[in-house]
């Protein structure tokens, strides 16, 4: 307890999955954070549960796939809180399709939230940080797609690469001002992004048999890295991208 005591933390898709086990943590190690999502009362629930425990936590409403929203996001967030000292972009979305089948809204779907959703976050609470002379830590959740193409995921993949290569870029240029930028990426995590392809027997003996600890990742599995990374044990870590993922890109 107490490595982010006094710290304001945002986590964008923070109700459910790798988000929801990463707000868990940062609140137990003593952060206020901050859990945005488009679903208002999973928010405010999941608010409630953190609270009746002790912890805090508080619920901003935002769909990150559009810049307005990310603005009124970030400017809601200082209002109430005064700062921003650590943001972890959670928020991602997929479709699997065959390549020939994707249409443009399927595109323009993935693209808005992962990729600009994750770049115009970061943009706008960075800007805050270099305002306030925050030294602030920020992670950006990839995927293993980020360095192996699975079928069925093109759009996805091409996005998720745009995640570390962006990672790569924030944090060159804000070493400057003490912020940090990493990501990270996880294979397969038991998440409601991935529990459809775990419950296929085809796809569970692929995943399964190509990762040598034979078994999905958790998603407190990947919370602990995350948190990890926002804290000062990980102070010259920076424009990194650490794979989650038993194994997978070893054998």
């Amino acid at each position: 307890m107490g490595e982010f005591n006094g710290k304001v933390a945002l986590v964008t898709g923070g109700t459910k999955g790798i988000g929801r086990a990463t707000v868990i943590e940062l609140c137990k190690e003593g952060a206020h954070t901050v859990i945005a999502s488009r679903n208002t009362e999973e928010g405010n629930q999941f608010v409630n549960e953190l609270t009746s425990r002790g912890l805090k936590a508080s619920y901003v409403q935002a769909d990150v796939g559009s810049l307005s929203d990310i603005k009124k996001m970030v400017q809601e967030v200082i209002e109430k809180n005064g700062k921003i000292d650590v943001l972890v972009n959670c928020a991602g979305v997929n479709i699997r399709k065959p390549i020939e089948d994707y249409n443009e809204d399927d595109w323009n779907y993935m693209v808005d939230i992962n990729m600009k959703g994750t770049f115009f976050t970061c943009q706008e609470v960075g800007k805050s940080m270099i305002e306030k002379g925050i030294q602030g830590a920020i992670v950006n959740v990839g995927s293993i797609q980020n360095e192996e193409v699975l079928p069925e995921r093109g759009i996805y993949a091409g996005t998720k690469g745009a995640v570390k290569q962006m990672t790569k870029a924030f944090a060159v240029e804000w070493v400057k001002y003490g912020i940090r930028v990493n990501s990270i990426a996880p294979a397969f995590i038991s998440t409601p992004l991935v529990e459809k392809v775990l419950a296929d027997p085809k796809w569970n003996q692929i995943i399964t048999s190509r990762t040598p600890m034979g078994r999905a990742g958790k998603p407190e599995e990947v919370a602990h890295l995350i948190v990890f990374l926002c804290s000062s044990k990980a102070s010259y870590i920076t424009g990194t991208n650490m794979m989650v993922d038993g194994g997978w890109t070893a054998g």
